[in-house]
């Protein structure tokens, strides 16, 4: 098995969900108001700094994260893309393997 860990706005949930369910994930977990600083600067969900991320954490098969992955891939060059500036896109995605124990 392998855990797939997704970063990213919080504002992007709708889409990633969407993607991970055509992708044939359905089970996961979200975890909301998540702050920090990264390449994209400071995500603090205050006045000065609004932005919010989530992290998204699904446990798969080796193939299916691959496919989520790759699909993951072609939705974050495809907002490269479409964007007018040079700004990175707030989308991190990570895996490794993993074991259940209980």
């Amino acid at each position: 098995m392998r855990i797939l860990i997704i970063v990213a706005r919080d504002s992007m949930l709708g889409d990633l969900e969407e993607l991970l369910h055509k992708n044939g994930v359905k089970a996961y977990t979200i975890l909301s108001n998540v702050m920090g600083k990264g390449v994209t600067g400071r995500v603090y969900g205050t006045f000065l700094n609004p932005d919010i991320n989530a992290i998204i954490f699904a446990v798969l098969p080796p193939e299916q994260a691959d496919r989520a992955a790759s699909a993951l891939r072609a939705l974050l060059e495809g907002r490269k893309e479409s964007s007018h500036d040079d700004k990175p896109i707030p989308l991190k995605v990570f895996s490794f393997p993993c074991e259940e124990h209980v």
